[in-house]
């Protein structure tokens, strides 16, 4: 019988391969040390930098990574969604302990909460290209109404979930700092 872990679990140790332009591993380090030989024609310079990379990170060190403006993409389209549901949860699970009396008394990390939806919007159309949500079924009045002509409504199969527990969260953690009355 293997141990189920957590979401949180997941995000802050669990290793995913990503892939950023090569710029974004060179070190402060090794940029002083060593330095960086570029050819002098800009363009070809510039496709040097930009070129993209293969690293292996968690989630965490990703969503901290995009929260500095830097450009990303992910290897396997499998992990997006897992990483994906992994942030769902981890938001989810934030939204039931704070909606639930408790004697533990823990702030909601909301900082990094909103890191961890601007990664979940990043992976959102790769997760629901490959499969993360089912499109909505044909109803019979679907039906009836395309058979007689009329217009059928289109159904918005883009609902981004993360965005809505983002603001549930965010309420929750301004109800937090408000403290008891």
């Amino acid at each position: 019988m293997t141990k189920k872990f957590s979401p949180a679990f997941h995000l802050f140790h669990s290793w995913v391969s990503w892939r950023v332009p090569a710029y974004a591993t060179l070190t402060e380090y090794a940029l002083q040390e060593h330095g960086v030989f570029l050819p002098e024609d800009k363009k070809k310079a510039n496709a040097i930098l930009h070129d993209r990379k293969m690293i292996m990170a968690r989630p965490f060190e990703i969503a901290e990574y995009l929260s500095q403006g830097m450009p990303l993409d992910i290897n396997d389209p499998t992990d997006a969604i897992k990483v994906y549901g992994w942030i769902m949860e981890h938001m989810a699970n934030w939204i039931t302990f704070s909606s639930n009396p408790s004697l533990i008394s823990r702030r909601i990390p909301i900082e990094g909460m909103r890191e961890f939806n601007n990664l979940a919007n990043k992976l959102f159309p790769v997760a629901h290209r490959y499969g993360y949500f089912r499109k909505a079924e044909v109803t019979m009045s679907d039906s009836l109404q395309s058979f007689f002509g009329l217009e059928v409504k289109a159904s918005k199969d883009e609902h981004r979930f993360n965005d809505t527990l983002i603001r549930r969260l965010e309420s929750a953690a301004r109800f937090q700092s408000r403290g008891p009355r």
